[in-house]
């Protein structure tokens, strides 16, 4: 290896394949070569996969679930903390599916690890999804990530044993369903979503009180998440009420998300076994 004290490169090799890399001091020091770190990845697909199914995926919900049980027996304070927390899993596990979502659409193109462990939340991204999933037939977005409809599971996959189908066939009914009220919900929350969103990547704070801000004020039973929008150089005041029944709502929002996950999951995960099956 040259001396780099003055600044010059150093030389090194892929650990994979050894093709010579290069950096400077100061720079990170790659290990693998651009193409041999994909194919790293993508040969990981599956098996990441199957272990965020495990575990990852649920975790918003169970998170979820968990502040909502706490709430019957805490202060108001406590309450509004555990509102709060409701509403981060929420806006944590959209981006998940979304980003399970565009992952799969990106199929075949770059590793499925990448895709999700690299995506970001956005208030465009956000909108798009949405919308997307609003307008879009059933048909359409499950041709898009590669998977066929439930009634051509059989025709799709003739090797896939008859309960794995069958069970497969409802799953992905029920997804649907989940899809289209995910779909339904409204401009209004897709708009407070986008902009939690943005919260999301940057600094909040959880007050009690917005008056002294925007001269409007929560309500007894409201408690905000108040962020920087620099773009737009304001101030954002997401609020939430910690009405049970309100976040009870919420809650089974991020069920049906979690849901979808899973079943997205599940399918590509039997797709990509389907068709290892019949490779050459």
């Amino acid at each position: 290896m040259p001396d780099s004290s003055s600044g010059r490169s150093i030389e090194e090799t892929c650990r994979d394949c050894g093709k010579p890399l290069s950096f400077h001091v100061g720079e990170t020091h790659a290990v693998r070569c651009a193409e041999c770190y994909d194919g790293f990845l993508a040969a990981r697909d599956i098996d990441f996969l199957e272990s965020y199914s495990q575990l990852g995926v649920t975790s918003r919900r169970i998170v979820a679930e968990t502040c909502l049980r706490a709430l019957v027996m805490e202060s108001p304070p406590v309450r509004k903390v555990l509102a709060m927390q409701i509403l981060e899993q929420y806006v944590q596990e959209a981006g998940d599916m979304i980003g399970l979502y565009y992952a799969l659409k990106q199929r075949g193109r770059q590793p499925l690890m990448r895709a999700m462990l690299e995506f970001k939340l956005e208030r465009e991204t956000a909108m798009t999804f949405f919308q997307e999933v609003a307008t879009t037939a059933p048909d359409e977005v499950l041709r898009s990530l590669g998977l066929p409809m439930p009634a051509q599971l059989k025709t799709k996959y003739p090797r896939l044993s008859k309960s794995d189908e069958h069970d497969l066939r409802l799953q992905m009914q029920q997804m649907l369903g989940d899809v289209k009220r995910i779909g339904d919900m409204g401009e209004g929350v897709m708009l407070a979503l986008a902009q939690a969103s943005g919260e999301r990547r940057g600094g909040a704070a959880i007050t009690k009180q917005s008056r002294w801000l925007d001269n409007t004020g929560l309500r007894p039973d409201q408690v905000a998440a108040i962020s920087l929008d620099e773009g737009r150089r304001t101030v954002n005041i997401a609020a939430i009420s910690v009405d049970e029944k309100r976040l009870e709502n919420i809650v089974s929002a991020i069920g049906a998300m979690t849901h979808i996950s899973s079943t997205l999951i599940y399918a590509t995960l039997t797709a990509l076994q389907e068709e290892a099956k019949n490779a050459p």
